[in-house]
């Protein structure tokens, strides 16, 4: 199968590769090899950010190589013109939603219940990383 192009990762990606070696990290080490160039936006670095800041308590210099290592596999920031309210379970949802719509990606990563159970967004299919690993295999 032909590697997919364009993508979004969820925070929820972001941060179980800075935590744990897995799924989410193959995704992310493969992102800072080119395999697929990500499309973010401020609003899902703010997230990232504010999620490792006060939920996980890391210290300035933790918090600053997170997001140098998040930077480096970013390919393009986008800045969505269209707030949307796809996933009205958890609204913040919606902000990948936009930064994938906005990136025209082809895939959203996430391990989000909400967004997995949409499936599907204006023809962007949304997996979990296990299944968009998947994709990589002959």
């Amino acid at each position: 199968m032909k590697i997919p192009s364009l993508v979004t990762l969820d925070t929820n990606v972001l941060i179980s590769s800075f935590l744990t070696p897995g799924n989410s990290r193959k995704i992310v080490d493969l992102a800072a090899r080119r395999k697929f160039l990500v499309f973010a936006s401020p609003k899902l670095e703010e997230e990232l950010r504010d999620t490792l800041k006060d939920k996980l308590k890391y210290d300035k210099d933790e918090l600053s190589q997170a997001l140098i290592t998040y930077k480096e596999i970013i390919y393009k920031f986008v800045y969505p013109q269209r707030k949307l309210n796809v996933i009205v379970q958890d609204e913040t949802d919606n902000r990948i939603i936009e930064a994938g719509v906005e990136g025209k990606v082809k895939y959203i990563i996430s391990g989000d219940r909400h967004l997995l159970k949409l499936d599907k967004y204006k023809g962007i299919k949304i997996l979990n990383p296990s299944d968009f690993l998947d994709l990589f295999k002959d």
